[in-house]
């Protein structure tokens, strides 16, 4: 479903509904806070875009919470600013003990050096900054999947369900190789 305000599209994908009716008929209560505290730390991403001066583009709701493609670029320092504001949101929930675990989880998985989370894009600013893009390409695509697969057997092993749902929405991430 698309619709526009404001000069932005929003798109609400039918996996949000999927994922919203496995959890409620599993009386999954973690489904609902992981997606409802995913989705603010994309709204920190987005305020924080507003007050470095950029623009939304394009909002999608779905089965990981909130994603956005903006306009135009930010220059180096803001980038990693907006990069940082949604691990920022996380951080302060985990200080004031809100759902502790699970804005910890988002914390930490956002922390991880896999594109397309936030350290992931950090570290590709980075690299791009200071080795020629090929150089570059193959750093944080090797840091991504190293450190993918080792979240993969992590997630396994302690059998967290909202963990192997992240797992899945980063392996299809990585394979489609989007790294614009």
């Amino acid at each position: 479903m698309k619709f526009k305000l404001f000069d932005i599209e929003f798109k609400i994908e039918y996996s949000l509904f999927i994922i919203l009716l496995i959890a409620l008929f599993a009386k999954n209560d973690s489904v609902l806070f992981l997606l409802l505290f995913s989705s603010l730390h994309e709204v920190g991403h987005i305020l924080s875009l507003y007050f470095l001066g950029g623009k939304a583009k394009k909002i999608t709701f779905a089965y990981y919470g909130i994603g956005m493609v903006r306009h135009g670029d930010l220059n180096f320092l803001s980038e990693i600013i907006f990069l940082l504001s949604g691990i920022a949101i996380n951080s302060v929930f985990v200080i004031f003990n809100f759902q502790r675990e699970i804005n910890f989880c988002l914390l930490f998985i956002n922390l991880l050096p896999i594109y397309p989370l936030d350290a992931g894009r950090c570290v590709k600013l980075i690299f791009e900054r200071v080795f020629d893009f090929n150089i570059s390409y193959k750093l944080y695509f090797s840091f991504s999947v190293v450190c993918f697969v080792a979240l993969l057997i992590f997630s396994l092993y302690i059998k967290n369900f909202n963990l192997i749902l992240i797992c899945v929405y980063l392996f299809f991430q990585i394979i489609r190789g989007n790294y614009d």
